[in-house]
């Protein structure tokens, strides 16, 4: 490999001489600060590394190096400066292959650590890992809780490992003949969140398998703590959404069922809304809608935008006509968010639906026989754009029996297939859901269609069937 690979300035004569004949200069560092500093950005640093290395292996390969700092101006950034730290034991060439194995595997374990936010699918990720390197025999990962250890991956034991969280960073005890077993806590700074327990059967624990259980414990910890917090602002995001939303009441010749789930991804609260009441006159009206984006903005005007609904169709506004005050309403709050919505009503005696949608996903209608369909009519734009839109109306009667079912984008939308893809797939399950009550349905379809995935976007879904019986 030549030495002069990746130096886009000129190499030190004397380094360059010197390499050849075999000798690191004396002012070697030196040469090093500027062999650094010189280095093509684009060039790996170990290339010249190993070029220095592999040119001079009787004083590199065996000389004692001293510890020292080098700084260097970052190239094309003048304010910048890099620091190097040059090693203050002997070079000795290639890393052996057990450092590259351990390397390997701690990367494993800081990727496990790091990619999954549910803290027992992260932690049975790295009992796994810890397994399949060859460290255990058996690995179990405990949790520490307000009741004590708790084990927090499959176990076919349940004995406690003689750990006292914060004073022992170690124990290495026989717990049977011929076992092994070292314990090893789960630090956050001063917190322990758990133990890291591992045996072995027929030998010890070598100081070695000590060091490197620790690292995976450090790196398990982070991980640990990163999915504590996760957790505990997921659910505090879950109770303030559901709290926002009403509760259903009983209405005559109405089944009616609405299930909400929030974003398995991220923790921000949502703008999907549903709502289900009745007029004086016996009709009952059935809202859904889509804020755009997440966080307290969005829940604020979702809140906004579901009141208001409710109180223009109380007045006798239609579908449309509540869509378009809600329009303006939006609009003239000049805020930056946008929704989509859809309004339906059922008259109680006839089963003639009235509908409006702004943008918003066609409502579903399923007879008593389990056939089903689409509400896919002309519709308005979304709610809030600066414009005066039109937003049409539209009248179907139902038989009775009949379901209707209103839900937000989350419920059909994936980044692995388009809209169409997930509406086919709705109408799939509610034919396969047919059975059962309104609410059971209900849960049947969300099944079908979410499954145990995780999705990016929260889903509503209101199921409302008109009995037909008046």
């Amino acid at each position: 490999m030549s030495v002069e690979r990746g130096l886009s300035g000129p190499l030190s004569t004397e380094l360059a001489s010197a390499v050849r004949a075999g000798r690191l200069p004396p002012d070697g560092w030196a040469v090093l600060a500027d062999v650094l500093a010189n280095l093509d950005p684009a060039t790996p640093v170990g290339d010249v590394v190993a070029s220095l290395t592999d040119a001079v292996p009787g004083e590199l390969g065996e000389a004692e190096l001293p510890s020292q700092e080098v700084r260097t101006p970052a190239r094309g950034r003048p304010d910048r400066d890099l620091r190097w730290r040059l090693a203050d034991r002997p070079v000795t060439g290639p890393p052996s292959r057990d450092d590259v194995d351990r390397t390997a595997f701690l990367d494993e374990v800081s990727r496990a650590s790091a990619t999954s936010l549910n803290s027992t699918e992260m932690l049975s990720q790295v009992a796994a890992l810890v397994q399949s390197h060859g460290l255990a025999d058996s690995t179990r990962v405990w949790r520490s809780t307000d009741d004590g250890l708790r084990c927090a991956t499959p176990s076919s034991g349940d004995v406690r490992p003689d750990l006292t969280a914060q004073q022992t960073l170690i124990t290495r005890r026989s717990v049977r003949a011929g076992t092994s077993r070292l314990s090893v806590p789960l630090l956050a700074g001063r917190h322990a969140l758990g133990v890291l327990d591992l045996e072995r059967r027929h030998r010890g624990f070598t100081a070695d398998d000590i060091s490197l259980a620790h690292a995976v414990a450090s790196r398990a910890a982070l991980g640990l703590r990163n999915a504590h917090e996760y957790e505990r602002e997921h659910e505090l995001a879950q109770r303030l959404q559901h709290a926002m939303l009403p509760a259903l009441v009983e209405l005559d010749e109405f089944d009616i069922a609405a299930r909400y789930r929030s974003s398995t991804r991220g923790v921000h609260i949502g703008g999907d809304w549903y709502d289900a009441f009745s007029r004086s006159d016996g009709t009952v009206v059935l809202t859904v809608g889509d804020v755009t984006g997440h966080g307290l903005d969005a829940a604020v005007v979702m809140g906004q935008l579901q009141n208001a609904l409710r109180a223009y169709a109380m007045e006798g506004h239609g579908p449309a006509s509540s869509l378009r005050l809600v329009h303006e309403l939006l609009r003239e709050s000049r805020g930056s968010l946008f929704a989509t919505a859809v309004v339906v009503e059922v008259q109680v005696r006839s089963g003639m639906i009235r509908w409006a949608s702004a943008g918003h996903p066609p409502p579903l209608v399923q007879d008593a026989d389990g056939d089903v369909g689409y509400l896919d009519a002309d519709h308005g734009p979304m709610l809030g754009i600066d414009l005066s839109p039109s937003i049409p109306e539209h009248r179907r009667r139902l038989t009775p029996g009949s379901s209707v079912a209103l839900f937000t984008d989350g419920l059909i939308e994936r980044r692995s297939s388009d809209i169409d893809a997930g509406m086919a797939r709705l109408a799939t399950a509610f034919e396969r859901c047919c059975d059962g009550t309104v609410g059971e349905r209900t849960d049947d379809v969300l099944h079908e269609m979410l499954g145990g995935t995780d999705h990016d976007d929260d889903v509503c879904l209101l199921l409302c069937r008109w009995l037909g019986r008046a």
